[in-house]
């Protein structure tokens, strides 16, 4: 799951639309439910966010060290200002990326993956049983054997 972060509900409905279209759940909010929600979250549902992208947020309502307290998942922040000085105030708060807008939706997901890579945080696979379940999107096996999966 992507969990997106921005004041404007139009921003958050857009990504989770586009983000469906690749096959990915998405969870939108404003940033005073998100600091709630990231504060009572259970552990098990903040295993589940491959990435929280932080786009318009009132100043100082998120804190990437705030999320890092919690999960491991790759901070990117979606930047609007083409700017070296608001680049590297998003990295000094403790973003991994920052992205500009606009942006397509498999290059989000491509640098989550390289961040996840490099983190090392990415287990290969799990097995549960003669199930094997890839977090790289590819199909689930059973016994060796391919599962196809339609990609909703």
């Amino acid at each position: 799951m992507i969990v997106i972060v921005d004041e404007r509900e139009l921003v958050t409905e857009g990504y989770n639309s586009l983000f469906d279209r690749e096959g990915i759940a998405c969870a939108g909010f404003a940033s005073g439910e998100f600091g709630e929600w990231v504060n009572s979250a259970a552990d098990t549902d903040l295993r589940s966010v491959r990435a929280f992208l932080i786009g318009d947020c009132r100043e100082g309502s998120i804190s990437p060290r705030q999320i890092r307290d919690r999960t491991g998942a790759p901070v990117i922040a979606l930047s609007e200002q083409h700017s070296l000085e608001n680049t590297l105030r998003l990295f000094e708060s403790g973003v991994d990326d920052v992205i500009r807008k606009p942006v397509h939706i498999r290059e989000i997901l491509a640098r989550i993956t390289a961040i996840r890579r490099r983190a090392q945080e990415d287990v290969a696979y799990t097995e549960i049983g003669a199930m094997r379940i890839f977090m790289d999107g590819r199909d689930p096996a059973i016994d060796g054997q391919p599962l196809p999966l339609p990609r909703r």
